[in-house]
C-alpha cells in the first residue's frame, strides 16, 4: 500500500472547452485523438503545480509549441483572428477554476482519506484586461456550489462573486486564499501539505512532461538528482578577511623592516664612502708632496753632479792645451827635417789612398751590376717562353735587346735593358686581351653551375621550380600540394608525355590547399604569379566529363581535387594519332603537336623538361646532375686557361719588367780603366821616392799628425762643455727655486687634507701611500688613480646619500604612519635605526602572532564548514546514489540502468583537504614538498572559491564549493544477466541511439529527478507527494520496454500521469489504474464558416473495467 499521497481529481471548469470534474487513482492515462484537449488537462496541472510564471503549455508539441497562454485557456482561444487582425475568444470574458484535488493515504481509524484541493480562481473581464486572479487551498473536496451560485450544475456557469469565494473558502471548506502566487506555492511545497522542493519541481516537471531525450546526463544529474548544497561561507569570507588583513599587517611591517634597512645600509654606505674619498684625496696630496720631495732632491744631485763634473773639464782642457802644443812642435821639427820631399811624399800617399778607395768602390759596383743583368737576362727569358707558348706574339727587337743585355759591355747591356719595358708593356696587353672572353666564358659558366645548383636543391625538396606560395602555406602547418606533385604518367603514355607537360603548362605548380580560406589569406600576404590557387569547391563543381580517349586517360591521381582539375583541363580533349583525325572529335590533340580548340588550331611545342609525377621529378634530377658534371668539367678547362693568363701578367708585374731603375754608381763603371791606369802611376813615383829612411820617417810624421787632429777634436769638445755648463747651470738653478716652491705648496695641501681624514693614523696613511706607491711605476699614474678613486668614492657618497634620502621619502609616503616620527631631511640615521630595532626585537613577532592567530581561525572555519559541509554533501551524494540505483535495479528491454560516479581529478587536492581535513603545522611536516604544494594550492583555489561565492558569473571558482562537480556522473546500461558485459556510457551514446533507445533511459533518469523533488524527509516517512506528468510519453517504445518502465515506476512508488495518442492505448492499458478518454466538438458558423463553440469532455473507465471489455 502507497504511502504517497497522490492526485484524486482535477477540476477544470472554464479551461479552454472543459468544465467537469476528472477522477484519477493511481497510474492514469489520458488518451484521445490529436486536438482533442490532452495536453490542456496536462497544462492545467502544471499551471496549479508551478503558477503561471514557471508553466510551459503544451511543452510537447512540435517546435516552439502552439503559442498556447493561460489567456486563451480561460477565454477559449479558437487559434484565429477576426477582422480586426486580432486574436479571437469564444469567451469575450470568463471566470475559470483551475484546481488539483489530491488524497492522503487511509490511517488506522478513518473512513475517508484526507483531501485537500489546490488551484486557482482567474478572472477575465475582457481578452485585453489584467486577469484577476486568487489562489486558495480547500481542506476538503470541493463540489459546484462551493464556486457557483445555484446548484443546478455546470450548465449555468455563474459563479460567486470572488468576495464571496474567499470567504467561503476561509469559513467553510477549511481552507486559505492567498494573492501571491509566490505565497501559495510555497504553502503548498510545505511538509505539512504536499511536501515537494519547489525549485526541483519547477525544472523537472516541465521536462518530464516534454519528454524530450535527454544528451547530456551529467548535467541531468547535477540539476535533477543531486540537492543543490553550496556551503554558507559569509563567516568563512568575514575570517578569510581578517586573515588576508592580520597577513597584510604583516607584509606591511616585513615591508617597513626592509626598507629600514635599505635606508640603514646607504647610509652606512654614505658614511664609509665619504672618509674613503677624504682618504683618498689626502693620498693624492700626499703623492704629490712625495714626487715633487723626490723631484727637488734630484734636482739639487744633478745640479751638484754638473758642478763637479764642471771642475773636471776645466782641468783636462788645460792639460789638452798643453799637450796640443807639444805636438805642433814635434810635427814641425819632423817636417823641416825632411825637406821637399816630404811635401811630395805626403802628396802621393794622399792621393794614392783616394785613388785606391774609388777604384775599390767601382769595382763593386761592376760587380753588382754584372749580377743584376744576368738574373734580369734570365728573368725575361723565361718570361717570354711562357708567352710565346701561351701563344704571344714576341717582337722581333725583344731578341736584339736580349742580345745586347748579355754584352761585356756594362753600359751596353744597361742601355738595352732600359729599352725592353716597352717589350714588357706590348706582350701584358696582349695577355689582357685574350683574358677577358675567356674570363666571361668563366663567369657564363659559373652561373650556369649555381642555377643548376638552386635546381637541384628545390628537387630534393621535392619541387621541379620555387614554390614561394606552397612553402609559405607549410610552414605554416597548412595541408597542401602542388598538382604536379600527386599526378603520375601512366607507362602506356610516355610517348604523349612531352605533350601533357604542355598542355597542363603552369597548372603544373597549381597549389591545392584543404583550408582554401586559410591560403586564400596566405596568397594574398605572398603573392606568386606562377602558382595558380586553386578552390576545392569551385573545381568540382566546373570539372567536365571526361571523354573516352581522352587526355586525362593518361594520367592517374589518388588526390581528389587533383582529379576534378584534370577532368576540367583535359577531359574534353581527345588524343588522336594525325592531324588528319582531329575534326572526328569536338577538341582534341595530335600525336605530332596540333591542338584543335575551337574556334583555334594552335601547334603545341612539346616540353622538353619531365616533371610530371615522382618519375618526371626523377628524371629532371638526374639530367639536371647531368648537366652539373658537365658544366663542372667545362668550368675546369676554362679556369685552367684563366689562371694561365693570370700568371703570365702575375709573373712579369712581379718581377717588375714593366721598368728598369739602373743602380747607384752604375754610370761611373766606365771610369774605372782610367782610375787603374792613374793609380799604377801614383804607385810607381812612390817606388821612386819612397826610401826606407824615408818612408819611416812619413809614417812618424803621419801618426804625429793624426795625435795632433785627436788633441784638436777634444780641446774643442771641453770648450763646447765648459761652455754649455754655464747654460745648464743657469737652467737647473731656476729649475730649484720653482721645485722649492712646488714642495712648499704640496706639503701645505698633504697638511690641509690631513686634518679632514679621521680615524685613520700617519702609520696607516704612510702604508697606503707605500701600497698606492707600488700598483704604478711612475708618479703621476699613482696620483691620478688615487684622485680618481677619491671621485668616484665621492661621487658614490652622493648616490648613496640621494638613495638614502629617497628610500626615507618612499617610506613616509608607503607609511604615512611614520610621517611624524621619522625627518626624511635628517643628518644622522639614529631615529631609522631605532624603528628598525623596534620591529627586529618584538614588534614584528607580535604581528606574526596575529597573523598566524587569524590564519588558524580561517583554517577552523575552513574546515568546520566548508571541508565538513562538503563532506557530508559528498556522503548524502553516495547515498542517494546507492538509493537511487537499488530503486532503478531492474530490467528494461534487456537493461538495467545504474548511476556511475568518478572523482574529477580537476578538484584532487581539494578532495584530499575533504577527506583527511586540513593538516596542523605538525602534521605539515609529514608531506613532502609537492604534497605541501598541493595543500597549499587546494586551499587558494577554496579562497578564490569564497571570494566569488557572492558573485553568480563566477562559475569556475563556485564549482569548487559545490559537492555536485567533485565527481563525473553517468548512467550505464548494462545488459541484464551478462555480468561480464561492458557497461555503456549514455553521456557518449546518447546522441548516438535511436529514438526508443533515448526514452527509456531518459524515463528512468525522470524517475529518479521525481524522487529527489519528493523525497525531503526520512526515508521511511514518505508522507509526500509523488505526481509524475508525462506528455507524449514512450511514443517510440515498444510494448516490453513499456511494461518495465511502468513496472519500475512502482518500483520507485510513483504516481503516473501520462498522455499519448489513441493508438498506443492497447499498449499500455493494462498497466492503468484509470484510462481517461478526451473528446472534443466543435461547432461552425455556416456563413462565416468560424468557430462557435469548443466543448472538451472526457470519458473515465477504470483500468480493470477496460481489461474485462477487451478480453
Amino acid at each position: 500500500m502507497s504511502s504517497r499521497i497522490t492526485l484524486s481529481r482535477v477540476l477544470a471548469v472554464n479551461w479552454y472547452g472543459y468544465r467537469q470534474f476528472i477522477d484519477v487513482a493511481g497510474l492514469s492515462l489520458i488518451t484521445g485523438a490529436n486536438g482533442s484537449g490532452k495536453s490542456a488537462l496536462l497544462d492545467l496541472i502544471q499551471f496549479v503545480m508551478l503558477g503561471e510564471q514557471q508553466s510551459r503549455f503544451n511543452k510537447a508539441a512540435a517546435g516552439a509549441g502552439s503559442g498556447r497562454s493561460l489567456r486563451g485557456y480561460c477565454l477559449c482561444d479558437t487559434n484565429t483572428t477576426g477582422r480586426d487582425g486580432a486574436e479571437r475568444y469564444l469567451r469575450p470574458s470568463s471566470v475559470t477554476l483551475a484546481g488539483l484535488e489530491f488524497a492522503w493515504p487511509l490511517q488506522p481509524g478513518e473512513t475517508e482519506p484526507r483531501r485537500e484541493t489546490w488551484g486557482a480562481r482567474i478572472e477575465y473581464e475582457s481578452p485585453t484586461a489584467k486577469p484577476s486572479t486568487i489562489w486558495f487551498r480547500a481542506g476538503r473536496r470541493l463540489a459546484w456550489q462551493d464556486f457557483l451560485n445555484n446548484e443546478a450544475g455546470p450548465q449555468e456557469m455563474r459563479f460567486m462573486p470572488e468576495d464571496e469565494f474567499r470567504t467561503r473558502v476561509r469559513r467553510e471548506l477549511d481552507g486559505d486564499v492567498w494573492d501571491r502566487q509566490k505565497a501559495y506555492l510555497d504553502e503548498m511545497a510545505m511538509r505539512s501539505h504536499l511536501g515537494f522542493d519547489p525549485e526541483q519541481m519547477g525544472k523537472t516537471l516541465p521536462r518530464a512532461m516534454a519528454f524530450e531525450p535527454e544528451s547530456n546526463f551529467e548535467k541531468f544529474v547535477r540539476e535533477f538528482l543531486l540537492e543543490p548544497g553550496m556551503p554558507d561561507v559569509k563567516a568563512v569570507k568575514a575570517s578569510v578577511d581578517a586573515h588576508r588583513r592580520a597577513q597584510e599587517r604583516l607584509e606591511k611591517m616585513y615591508d617597513q623592516l626592509e626598507r629600514l634597512k635599505r635606508i640603514s645600509g646607504h647610509h652606512q654606505d654614505w658614511i664609509t664612502s665619504k672618509r674613503e674619498s677624504a682618504l683618498y684625496t689626502h693620498l693624492s696630496d700626499a703623492l704629490k708632496h712625495e714626487e715633487a720631495l723626490e723631484n727637488l732632491n734630484r734636482r739639487k744631485a744633478t745640479l751638484e753632479a754638473k758642478r763637479a763634473d764642471h771642475a773636471d773639464n776645466l782641468e783636462a782642457h788645460e792639460q789638452a792645451v798643453q799637450e796640443r802644443e807639444r805636438l805642433r812642435s814635434s810635427v814641425e821639427a819632423a817636417r823641416t827635417a825632411l825637406g821637399d820631399k816630404a811635401v811630395k811624399l805626403e802628396e802621393n800617399d794622399r792621393r794614392r789612398r783616394e785613388i785606391e778607395k774609388e777604384v775599390s768602390r767601382l769595382e763593386t759596383a761592376a760587380t753588382h751590376v754584372r749580377e743584376l743583368l744576368r738574373d734580369r737576362v734570365r728573368r725575361w727569358q723565361d718570361w717570354m717562353l711562357h708567352g710565346s707558348r701561351l701563344g704571344m706574339d714576341i717582337p722581333d727587337h725583344a731578341s736584339k735587346l736580349m742580345s745586347a743585355m748579355q754584352s761585356a759591355d756594362e753600359s751596353r747591356a744597361l742601355a738595352a735593358t732600359r729599352e725592353m719595358p716597352p717589350v714588357y708593356i706590348q706582350l701584358r696587353d696582349q695577355a689582357m686581351e685574350a683574358l677577358r672572353p675567356i674570363e666571361a666564358r668563366l663567369a657564363e659558366h659559373e652561373a650556369r653551375k649555381a642555377a643548376l645548383q638552386k635546381d637541384l636543391g628545390h628537387l630534393q625538396e621535392g619541387h621541379a621550380a620555387p614554390a614561394p606560395l606552397l612553402n609559405a602555406l607549410l610552414a605554416r602547418g597548412q595541408r597542401a600540394v602542388a598538382l604536379g606533385r600527386v599526378v603520375e604518367v601512366k607507362p602506356a603514355a610516355e610517348k604523349w608525355w612531352p605533350l601533357l607537360e604542355s598542355m597542363i603548362g603552369l597548372y603544373r605548380r597549381a597549389v591545392l590547399p584543404e583550408d582554401f580560406k586559410a591560403a586564400w589569406d596566405q596568397a594574398q600576404q605572398t603573392p606568386s604569379p606562377t602558382e595558380p590557387l586553386i578552390h576545392p569547391d569551385e573545381v568540382r563543381q566546373a570539372a567536365a566529363n571526361v571523354e573516352k580517349g581522352s587526355l586525362r586517360e593518361f594520367l592517374e591521381t589518388k588526390h581528389q581535387t587533383a582529379g576534378f582539375l584534370l577532368d576540367h583541363l583535359l577531359g574534353g580533349i581527345v588524343a588522336v594519332n594525325k592531324a588528319s583525325q582531329l575534326d572526328k572529335h569536338p577538341r582534341a590533340l595530335s600525336l605530332d603537336g596540333w591542338l584543335k580548340d575551337p574556334p583555334r588550331r594552335l601547334k603545341i611545342t612539346p616540353e622538353k623538361e619531365l616533371t610530371l609525377g615522382e618519375e618526371g621529378l626523377r628524371r629532371l634530377r638526374d639530367m639536371r646532375e647531368g648537366e652539373l658534371r658537365d658544366t663542372e668539367a667545362v668550368i675546369q678547362e676554362v679556369r685552367q686557361d684563366c689562371d694561365d693568363l693570370r700568371s703570365f701578367v702575375n709573373r712579369g708585374r712581379e718581377w717588375r719588367l714593366d721598368h728598369f731603375t739602373s743602380p747607384e754608381s752604375a754610370d761611373e763603371i766606365h771610369l774605372l780603366p782610367r782610375l787603374r791606369s792613374d793609380l799604377g802611376e801614383l804607385r810607381a813615383t812612390w817606388d821612386l821616392l819612397a826610401t826606407p829612411d824615408n818612408v819611416q820617417a812619413m809614417e812618424n810624421l803621419r801618426v804625429q799628425n793624426a795625435t795632433l787632429e785627436g788633441i784638436h777634436e777634444r780641446i774643442g769638445g771641453l770648450k763646447t762643455a765648459i761652455t754649455a755648463f754655464s747654460v745648464e747651470q743657469a737652467r737647473l738653478e731656476d729649475a730649484l727655486v720653482e721645485d722649492v716652491t712646488a714642495e712648499e705648496q704640496s706639503r701645505f695641501a698633504r697638511q690641509t687634507s690631513r686634518v679632514l681624514v679621521r680615524g685613520v693614523t700617519d702609520d696607516e696613511i704612510t702604508s697606503r701611500i707605500a701600497s698606492e706607491r707600488q700598483k704604478s711605476t711612475s708618479w703621476r699614474k699613482s696620483i691620478e688613480m688615487a684622485a680618481t678613486l677619491a671621485l668616484q668614492l665621492e661621487t658614490r657618497a652622493v648616490e648613496q646619500r640621494r638613495l638614502r634620502d629617497d628610500q626615507r621619502r618612499e617610506l613616509v609616503v608607503v607609511h604615512a604612519d611614520l610621517g611624524d616620527a621619522l625627518d626624511p631631511d635628517a643628518e644622522d640615521n639614529d631615529l631609522y635605526d631605532q624603528r628598525r630595532d623596534d620591529l627586529e626585537t618584538h614588534e614584528l613577532e607580535r604581528f606574526k602572532t596575529a597573523a598566524l592567530e587569524a590564519k588558524k581561525e580561517w583554517e577552523d572555519r575552513l574546515q568546520h564548514q566548508v571541508l565538513d559541509v562538503l563532506r557530508e554533501k559528498l556522503s548524502e551524494a553516495d547515498r542517494t546514489k546507492r538509493e537511487l540505483n537499488r530503486a532503478m535495479d531492474h530490467e528494461i528491454g534487456g537493461w538495467r540502468y545504474q548511476l556511475t560516479s568518478r572523482a574529477d581529478k580537476a578538484h584532487s587536492a581539494i578532495w584530499t583537504l575533504v577527506e583527511k581535513g586540513l593538516p596542523s603545522g605538525s602534521e605539515m611536516e609529514l608531506f613532502n614538498a609537492a604534497g605541501r604544494d598541493d595543500i597549499e594550492r587546494a586551499k587558494a583555489e577554496l579562497m578564490a572559491a569564497i571570494d566569488a561565492a557572492d558573485n553568480p558569473e563566477d562559475k569556475r571558482h563556485q564549482k569548487a564549493l559545490d559537492y555536485r562537480y567533485y565527481h563525473h556522473w553517468d548512467i550505464e546500461a548494462k545488459p541484464a544477466g551478462r555480468g561480464d558485459a561492458a557497461a555503456i556510457s549514455l553521456n557518449k551514446s546518447a546522441k548516438k541511439q535511436s529514438g526508443g533507445e533515448n526514452q527509456a533511459p531518459f524515463f528512468v533518469a525522470t524517475l529518479a529527478a521525481f524522487r529527489r523533488v519528493y523525497d525531503l524527509g526520512r526515508r521511511d516517512e514518505q508522507h509526500n507527494l509523488g505526481l509524475v506528468v508525462m506528455d507524449e510519453a514512450f511514443s517510440k517504445l515498444s510494448g516490453d520496454r513499456i511494461d518495465d518502465c511502468l513496472a519500475l515506476a512502482r518500483n520507485f512508488g510513483l504516481q503516473l500521469i501520462m498522455a499519448f495518442p489513441e493508438d498506443r492505448l492497447p499498449t499500455m492499458f493494462q498497466h492503468a489504474d484509470t484510462v481517461v478518454q478526451c473528446r472534443v466538438e466543435r461547432t461552425y458558423d455556416a456563413e462565416s464558416e468560424q468557430i462557435q463553440n469548443i466543448e472538451n469532455w472526457v470519458v473515465r473507465v477504470e483500468g480493470a473495467r477496460l481489461a474485462e471489455l477487451v478480453e
